[in-house]
């Protein structure tokens, strides 16, 4: 490492360690950097304002966050969670398994963690203390399971990685498919062996009628992730267009076959999703501006010699990737720390031939792991206000959940083809 690049590093962690917002740490730490090397200063507005930002496709990322809110207030979530209980709650575990295979369907709807708990994860945690299950274990599942939201299609931080990494959005999307359900899968069975000990109560098994009437109450928004996946398949829209058409079909769910979307509620989904998307653009142009640094410094070139030089293989590899990659997740929140290492990350994947696919999926798993991993994360601090439990309580209740999870994440690295599976065979 370079005495300028050293410099960059120890500045933007000097300044992220005392609450310094994160695009501006980085902003102000590459600074130094552009003037000890003679690099122009007017790069920092030319950069953050073109290339990646400027991306049509990039446009997916709001347009899907904002069907997910159209979603979630649009009377979704509680059709979903009723539906899921009609299917699943009769297993041993009960809520516990609504509570995952709800957030499986929602995932096909939201693409977010953090729509899943603040919208689902109200109705699921409020379920469940109705029937009597403890808090901790209520809350510890619903973050746990809100982590496959990022994961089904369609995935807001998946369009950042194919932005970034130049890979197809549609075969990103059908890559993590079958992830995202290893995931509920293992949570279900870890549910399961909770419920062994703790005897907690289910539901009565569904008739065939009964069946039906909730499915009816669900056909409807589960046409959606349908909609988006066979559209960019068959080439029918562009991911920005799909996104384009989740919203529209969300709105008028909401609006005209359920009427319980207000216009003041549209508006305000609006109003939050443009807040929350300006902060995400302003961290993307400012991590463009550290890509510059890293680049100019070659240290995408420096690791593939690293990697070359001990032989790593790519089941290595990828096991060393991720440690660092959850690790980091402790720490920085789950957006920046794409425009932070798919840059590094990326060319050193390509030169030892991994796909980008597979490599983007499992990349967006264990960053999202991030939210309910201390000291930071924030689906513990969301759940907490939720619960009223300490963040400690949360933390400690939740933990046990990351083993299922880290087990699907591992599976995946020694068995590849559960990603690539369906992008190999749908779209070539």
């Amino acid at each position: 490492m370079s005495g300028g690049l050293a410099l960059v590093v120890v500045l933007a962690f000097v300044l992220l360690i005392n609450n310094v917002p994160i695009w501006a740490a980085l902003v102000f730490a590459c600074i130094p950097y552009f003037i000890i090397n003679d690099v122009p200063l007017s790069i920092i507005p030319t950069q953050m304002s073109t290339g990646t930002v400027a991306s049509f496709i990039l446009l997916a990322f709001p347009l899907f966050t904002l069907a997910g809110r159209l979603m979630n207030t649009g009377g979704v979530t509680k059709r979903i969670f009723d539906f899921a209980d009609t299917v699943v709650g009769w297993i041993p575990g009960g809520l516990g398994h609504v509570n995952v295979f709800a957030s499986m369907i929602f995932a096909g709807m939201s693409g977010s963690a953090v729509a899943d708990i603040g919208g689902l994860g109200l109705i699921e945690i409020q379920g469940m203390k109705e029937k009597g299950y403890d808090l901790d274990f209520s809350a510890a599942i619903t973050i746990a399971s809100s982590t496959i939201g990022p994961i089904i299609p369609p995935s807001a931080p998946m369009v950042l990685f194919a932005v970034m990494a130049n890979e197809s959005v549609g075969r990103l999307f059908l890559g993590g498919v079958l992830p995202g359900t290893l995931m509920g899968v293992s949570l279900m069975v870890m549910v399961y062996f909770y419920s062994l000990r703790r005897n907690y109560p289910v539901s009565a098994r569904p008739t065939a009628a009964g069946f039906f009437r909730a499915l009816g109450l669900v056909c409807l928004p589960m046409l959606n992730p349908l909609i988006i996946l066979s559209g960019m398949v068959g080439g029918v829209f562009t991911p920005t267009e799909a996104a384009a058409v989740a919203v529209a079909y969300a709105f008028v769910l909401g609006k005209f076959v359920y009427r319980e979307l207000t216009w003041r509620q549209a508006l305000e989904d609006l109003k939050e999703t443009t807040k929350f998307c300006g902060a995400v653009y302003v961290i993307v142009g400012a991590a463009l501006i550290f890509s510059t640094v890293l680049t100019r410094e070659r240290v995408g070139d420096s690791l593939i010699e690293l990697v070359q030089s001990y032989s790593l293989g790519a089941t290595a590899l990828m096991f060393t990737l991720m440690a660092i990659v959850f690790i980091m997740g402790c720490f920085v929140e789950v957006t920046a720390m794409f425009f932070l290492l798919v840059p590094v990350f990326v060319p050193l994947i390509e030169a030892m031939d991994i796909s980008k696919v597979f490599f983007g999926v499992v990349f967006t798993i264990v960053a999202v792991y991030g939210i309910l991993t201390p000291p930071f994360g924030l689906g513990l601090f969301m759940v907490s206000s939720m619960t009223g439990l300490s963040f400690n309580r949360v933390v400690r209740a939740t933990i046990p959940f990351l083993i299922p999870l880290i087990i699907s994440v591992l599976a995946l690295i020694v068995f590849p083809g559960i990603v690539t599976f369906l992008p190999d065979l749908l779209m070539k």
